[in-house]
């Protein structure tokens, strides 16, 4: 190799190894001062702290899109774990106490000892008291004082706060202590808190390391005396729901739906939480804070009722019982005074066209934020306002079924639009053993005038004829003793049967078919079965699915998500058409029954109302619930007679007339409004005149 050769040789190395000894010092200084702090960091031991992000909870609207349900924004002041230096607890709690109660805040805290000198054991708390004690480590015959230094001592509280400063601040580190406080799970120390409050509290924020402003959200039930049993509340989770729903991601610590469609809609309604993530390194210095997963708010729910109607007929059922206890009818009438006692009703209307409620009235009622507020006193009030009797009232619907009979006697074919039942005002096909009775003596008649008169006898004969299983049958496919698939908790009522009876213990006879016939015996309903059954009806053997969600939206109702279609529960239309046109045109010879006396003559309520009695099929009924001394009013029906519309249910206890509220219903959707006359003693007023003859009362 030539001399030249080896210089080039040795040039060329010398080259690489002063190009590799460059790009080697350009990366040491890219390490040491470009990115030192982040290899510094790694260098550290870090903790990352996970946090949740509150969603927002779906709204609730009624059909018209008036919210109902809602949020508001809340402030609280939290403690975090992570970024509160050791040693310095008490004095961040201490500033913060300091400016709470300065703008009249309260904070959280349980501790089982009163707040001012001399210091007690809170009064019927004596688990909170013995839980404090072996918290403490101190035996069960420790005073209040031992207990109070133990707190003291435990969590370093030094007497350089003043009483009650220092129990105060004692509350506070217990109640962290049991709300497991760590930098995963901040404390709640305050929330709901004033703006003043916020705004002093960020300005002193450097004062107080750990201390965290959060924004959550609030339950606001606005216009809380509509629909409250159907909209239903929010609360606390339970132990034993939690360990139902620990599995599906909820926290002890969480809201859920505790009633109504907020129960029944809780996987709707309830958002999706977000994530925050603080990381420190082990001199407590930030690394980083982040939301690594925004919260998504829950969705939206629209229900079928409108407020303004909703209202309306919870108004004309009070209205009736507030007439049945006026002197127009204690004093002025010379009726059975059955409905002077009177307390309790509800009243349900359906859509015929698809089974969307259009009201469900329940009295006595309730204004949610009371409940919200103490719950006690609605729990404890009279007549029990907290049961939704619409959908959980179980009654006899006694004369209303008789549409059911008629139905069934003429599918069966044991009785056709021809055949007449004579009436003598008893039935004698069990004589003399039993000999039940009728609303009158009818003589011969049809089941035409069987439903108009309500004539027991009558329907005695078609049920005995067809026997009790083909009257089950087809009560059934009316929904009598079965669940309509509604969105909220509801009773199915019942069905007389003998194997009922079994179950209840009760000996089975014969006799018993006839009674289940006209609607009696052990048959329940609640209302809202009385308005599908009018529906079904309406709807010549369709029987849709009742429902109250029209619709869900998005959290702002700006983008829908899903439509309620609806959904057919039973379908027993063919060949039906002869026989419902049987029992609509009984229906309707029911309604020329609706007469009363005022000045100038006798008139017809619907006719009175300008609805026309033609146009409107009912059948009333006034089913016994203690023999022969307590009875209570209902009625099914439906409108416009030819072309349905809407259907009702309507059963008000111990009472009568319950024709007048299906009546006062129908004219209220028909005009969009409701106007009760009361006098100028506050008593309510219908248009009957000073008498009223006994014999135009309601038919049984």
């Amino acid at each position: 190799m030539s001399k030249f050769q080896n210089l080039l040789r040795s040039a060329v190395l010398a080259a690489i190894v002063i190009g590799a000894a460059f790009l080697c010092g350009l990366r040491l200084l890219e390490i040491q001062i470009a990115d030192g702090s982040k290899y510094l960091a790694m260098t550290q031991s870090t903790h990352t702290a996970t946090q949740d992000i509150e969603a927002a909870r779906g709204k609730i609207a009624d059909s018209t899109g008036k919210i109902l349900n809602t949020n508001e924004l809340n402030c609280s002041v939290k403690l975090q774990k992570a970024s509160l230096e050791s040693g310095t607890e008490n004095e961040v709690i201490y500033r913060i106490l300091t400016i709470l109660m300065k703008h009249g805040d309260e904070w959280n805290e349980t501790l089982p000892i009163t707040r001012t000198q001399p210091y007690q054991f809170e009064k019927d708390r004596d688990n909170a008291v013995d839980s404090l004690k072996s918290r403490m480590k101190l035996g069960v015959y420790a005073t209040v004082e031992n207990c109070m230094n133990a707190l003291y001592e435990n969590y370093k509280i030094s007497d350089q706060y003043e009483e009650p400063m220092r129990r105060y601040i004692a509350g506070v580190r217990y109640e962290m202590e049991l709300k497991g406080f760590n930098n995963n799970n901040p404390y709640e120390l305050a929330s709901g808190i004033s703006s003043d409050t916020v705004l002093e509290l960020k300005e002193l924020s450097a004062l107080m390391p750990g201390m965290e402003i959060s924004e959550g959200w609030n339950r606001v039930y606005l216009d809380g005396t509509t629909a409250p049993h159907i909209r239903g509340t929010v609360g606390a989770i339970s132990a034993d729901k939690y360990a139902e729903l620990k599995s599906a991601g909820y926290k002890l610590d969480d809201i859920i739906g505790t009633s109504g469609i907020e129960l029944a809609l809780e996987s709707t309604l309830r958002g999706e939480r977000g994530t925050r993530e603080i990381t420190r390194n082990s001199d407590g210095m930030m690394i980083s804070d982040e939301i690594t997963k925004e919260p998504q708010a829950g969705k939206s729910v629209m229900l079928t009722i409108d407020s303004n109607f909703q209202n309306m007929v919870e108004r004309i059922v009070q209205y009736h019982m507030d007439f049945l206890h006026s002197p127009y009818y204690t004093t002025a009438m010379d009726a059975n005074l059955r409905g002077k006692d009177t307390e309790v009703g509800s009243a349900v209307v359906l859509s015929v066209k698809d089974g969307s409620v259009l009201a469900m009235a329940t009295l006595p009622s309730y204004d949610i934020n009371q409940l919200v507020e103490d719950y006690a006193s609605v729990l404890n009030a009279e007549n029990s306002p907290l049961l939704n009797r619409a959908i959980n009232g179980e009654y006899r619907p006694g004369s209303t079924f008789k549409t059911i009979t008629a139905t069934a006697g003429l599918a069966e074919g044991v009785i056709d639009a021809s055949s007449t039942i004579n009436c003598t005002g008893r039935y004698m096909y069990y004589a003399p053993s039993y000999t039940p009775g009728c609303t009158g003596v009818h003589g011969s008649i049809t089941v035409q005038f069987g439903l108009k008169h309500s004539c027991n006898i009558f329907f005695y004969e078609t049920a005995r004829r067809m026997g009790i299983d083909r009257l089950a049958y087809w009560a059934n496919k009316f929904g009598v003793g079965t669940d309509l698939g509604f969105e909220l908790p509801m009773s199915t009522g019942r069905m007389t049967s003998p194997e009922l009876f079994d179950k209840l213990g009760i000996e089975w006879n014969a006799s018993d078919t006839i009674q289940a016939g006209i609607g009696q015996s052990e048959t329940l309903l609640t209302p809202l079965h009385l308005a599908t059954q009018a529906m079904t009806i309406a709807n010549k053997g369709v029987r849709y699915r009742p429902h109250i969600v029209k619709a869900i939206y998005n959290y702002d109702y700006t983008k829908l998500i899903e439509e309620i279609k609806p959904e057919v529960m039973a379908d027993f239309s063919e060949g039906m058409e002869d026989v419902f046109a049987e029992v609509h045109a009984g229906m309707k010879r029911v309604s020329e029954n609706a007469n009363f006396l005022m000045e100038g003559g006798w008139y017809n309520i619907y006719d009175f109302k300008g609805i026309g009695k033609e146009n409107v099929c009912t059948k009333t009924g006034t089913p016994e619930v203690i023999a022969m001394t307590k009875f209570n009013s209902t009625i099914v029906g439906f409108y416009p007679a030819d072309n349905p519309e809407i259907a009702f249910g309507v059963c008000m206890e111990n009472s009568e007339y319950s024709r007048h509220v299906a009546c006062n219903i129908i004219s209220a959707y028909i005009t969009g409004e409701f106007n009760p006359v009361y006098d100028e003693d506050g008593n309510a007023v219908y248009p009957l005149g000073e008498k009223r003859k006994t014999a135009d009362v309601e038919q049984h």
